[in-house]
């Protein structure tokens, strides 16, 4: 339809009239149609175009649909995935697949940690993979029960040993940088050494936190007080009174190492390259170890899995000689000292030690120590059992 303008009325409005056109006419002709068309159509339901287009489901389909999930995350799971490691791995190798596992987990341990990432992903893994083997704790030890434990080299807790010393009632972190300020401690974190009384001032932490490293009582600045302390931690009452001077063929200087550590802390699985029966005491803190020894399997030398141990204050524990051992603070300040002693001796323990490492060649042995990052791979050779004034000693 179309408007024509007119001529303009006396109160100045335009005027405009209708005209139809042919076209107009067509138009709405077909519109009618259309609409009659559609009206005369039945209406169908659920968007049909007709109630006979509607079809229902069976139930069984949705039976078979529900069931089929299910079944298909199962097969996913044990058959798709395995094949896909199993693929993948035939390509590149399983210890680089592996590897990159471990990347993966040491990036997120490091990227959540407050501290320093201490402990790599694969080191844990062995750790996870410990023994059910648990550790005695004893109290009221006799002399000779204590000796039969060293002898076949089985690591012992002994619960009692501190309970009448004085340090024990007084020795923690707070106590020794107040009242030690000047004596020197290896950061592990910084990797630099300084006075403990520098500890709480670090700038990169704050106060305590991340606190992590060792008192080496053989330095000039600690040396000073080695007296002292030793003093006031006295030989448990099951041992000789001058057991921390005893070296068997001459007298020594008492060999101690102090060791501070917070939560998040700890040394990863690692070898002493020492002789020495260990007898390490535990001041404050709660702190994990895990220990482990050479076993031979044929002809090849492994890692025993990792026995873990907790110790608490109070506590003392005793382990020896090719002894693999991490520790890991999980409360509190943790402070402890390790003695090196030369008596009582683990004889059988050692024996069979040394039988074992003759049975095997020497590339299995230097792969053995190897995978604990050792210095010297032979320094179990400089070792041996003495026998002197009715006592074995180990030197």
């Amino acid at each position: 339809m179309a408007h024509r303008r007119t001529q303009q009325s006396d109160n100045g409005e335009t005027a405009y009239e209708n005209r139809t056109t042919d076209g107009d006419k067509e138009i709405s002709a077909a519109s009618k149609h259309l609409r009659g068309e559609l009206s005369r159509r039945p209406r169908a339901k659920y968007g049909a175009s007709s109630p006979s287009d509607v079809k229902f489901t069976p139930p069984f389909v949705g039976v078979i649909m529900a069931l089929s999930l299910p079944v298909s995350l199962l097969v996913f799971w044990y058959i798709t995935l395995p094949f896909l490691w199993w693929l993948v791995s035939s390509i590149v190798g399983v210890d680089f697949i592996r590897n990159i596992m471990f990347l993966k987990e040491d990036i997120a341990a490091a990227l959540t940690s407050p501290c320093a990432l201490w402990i790599p992903a694969d080191e844990r893994a062995y750790l996870n993979d410990h023994s059910d083997w648990t550790v005695k704790r004893l109290s009221n030890v006799t002399a000779n029960q204590f000796i039969d434990f060293v002898n076949r080299g089985e690591p012992v807790i002994v619960t009692d040993a501190m309970k009448d010393w004085e340090s024990f009632h007084k020795f923690n972190c707070t106590y020794l940088i107040e009242n030690y300020p000047d004596v020197e401690y290896f950061d592990w974190q910084g990797g630099r050494r300084m006075p403990i009384r520098y500890i709480p001032e670090r700038w990169e932490q704050a106060g305590m936190e991340c606190a992590s490293g060792y008192i080496e009582m053989s330095w000039p600045a600690n040396n000073k007080y080695l007296k002292e302390w030793s003093d006031q931690m006295p030989a448990p009452y099951f041992l000789p009174k001058d057991v921390y001077t005893d070296g068997g063929l001459a007298e020594k200087t008492v060999s101690m190492t102090g060791f501070l550590g917070t939560p998040s802390t700890g040394v990863s699985p690692h070898l002493d390259e020492t002789c020495d029966t260990f007898m390490t005491v535990q001041f404050s803190g709660v702190k994990n170890w895990s220990i482990s020894w050479p076993v031979r399997e044929s002809d090849e030398l492994k890692w025993a899995k990792p026995t873990i141990v907790t110790l608490y204050p109070g506590d003392i524990l005793f382990w020896y000689v090719s002894m693999r051992h991490h520790t890991e603070v999980l409360e509190g300040c943790s402070l402890s000292f390790s003695f090196l002693l030369n008596t009582p001796a683990p004889k059988q323990y050692f024996e069979n030690l040394h039988e074992d490492f003759k049975a095997v060649t020497q590339t299995e042995r230097n792969k053995l120590f190897a995978s604990t990052h050792a210095a010297n791979l032979d320094y179990i050779d400089s070792c041996s059992i003495v026998h002197n004034n009715g006592k074995d000693y180990i030197i």
